[in-house]
């Protein structure tokens, strides 16, 4: 089933991070594919890059329009959403910084 997703996520995040970073909301994407540690664990990571906290204010009002133009309405993108349940069990989202060590 990771193909299928993949290949649903190349139709609809890609575009997305794509058209964010096009328009600097955010600085980078990748998109990780490895073995799970345990049967909680995850094997596909999508994670973003930020500027900084501050990026995070009124984000929402920026993104909607950029995912409504890739995904369509609030229920089409819900409808997808479901339909990434069938092949995929998220398992969470994170907020995490990163810390230079001196």
């Amino acid at each position: 089933m990771s193909d299928d997703y993949l290949r649903r996520i190349s139709q609809t995040v890609k575009p997305v991070m794509e058209a964010e970073k096009a328009q600097k909301l955010i600085l980078d994407y990748k998109i990780l594919n490895g073995d799970a540690a345990s049967p909680q664990d995850f094997n596909i990571l999508i994670m973003v890059e930020y500027a900084n906290m501050a990026a995070f204010d009124g984000l929402r009002d920026k993104t909607d329009p950029i995912f409504e133009k890739v995904m369509g309405s609030e229920d089409q993108r819900r409808a997808l959403a479901v339909k990434r349940l069938d092949i995929r069990e998220i398992l969470g989202a994170k907020t995490m910084r990163e810390i230079t060590l001196k």
